[in-house]
């Protein structure tokens, strides 16, 4: 099924997710906070907000004055207006071309979390990304993290020895497929796992010059090699 549909829902179970991984939600949102200098007159954009509950948290820390938020799930749009009551939800897509018009620029910072590009068909990641760099301001921040598909603390060794071996012939990389039980019924979405090289190509085949990746523990949220954890990327709009 779409990613949407998945997610529409997904969206009362999510929070299981959440309690099983908040070390490292809680890690990367600190490394957002860290981003932001300490400043509070920042406009936030964040990209496939999900249920608002990360936004809301960012928004306690950086008090920005402007804060919009976008998912493709209704149900989703629909938690995240009651949890972040002062963003403006929007139920759009990245790579929608409506998105740049119907959001007004001018962004100190976005982000986009939890693998929400591993949902993003391929042939729109690119127009994707272009879009976030034209709704930032000069100088400012883009933070993402993606799912890293040589964490061998999450797939085991063997596994990414395998995928290391298959992308030296189809670069691209491969999906796997994200599964949730909804009653009776098991459902499943395909789900793109990222290269560190191909975050750092889109990044820049996006039009960001700067670009700096990173890895954290999907556990802990420890800083750690590029084996070990998922990716986590901060690119400036130069």
């Amino acid at each position: 099924m779409s990613s949407r549909q998945f997610y529409d829902a997904y969206a009362s179970g999510y929070e299981s997710y959440v309690r099983r991984h908040a070390g490292y939600l809680f890690a990367v949102e600190k490394a957002i906070i860290e981003v932001s200098n300490g400043r509070s007159d920042i406009a936030l954009l964040d990209v496939g907000t999900g249920t608002g509950e990360r936004l809301q948290r960012l928004v306690l820390e950086l008090l920005p004055n402007r804060v919009t938020a976008i998912d493709n799930s209704r149900e989703m749009v629909a938690l995240a207006r009651r949890n972040c009551p002062v963003a403006d939800v929007r139920t759009l897509a990245l790579g929608d071309p409506e998105l740049s018009s119907a959001i007004p620029g001018g962004f100190d910072l976005v982000t986009c979390l939890s693998n929400v590009l591993g949902h993003v068909p391929r042939d729109l990641l690119v127009p994707g990304l272009r879009q976030i760099r034209s709704l930032l301001k000069p100088g400012g921040t883009f933070v993402l993290d993606v799912n890293n598909r040589y964490n061998a603390a999450s797939y085991g060794g063997g596994r990414v020895a395998r995928n290391i071996i298959r992308d030296c012939v189809l670069p691209r990389g491969r999906s796997f497929t994200a599964a949730y039980q909804a009653g009776d019924e098991v459902l499943r979405t395909q789900v793109h796992l990222f290269r560190p090289a191909e975050v750092i190509a889109l990044l820049r085949k996006s039009g960001f010059a700067s670009v700096r990746v990173g890895f954290r523990d999907y556990a802990t949220g420890e800083e750690c090699g590029r084996f070990a954890g998922s990716i986590v990327a901060k690119a400036v709009r130069i």
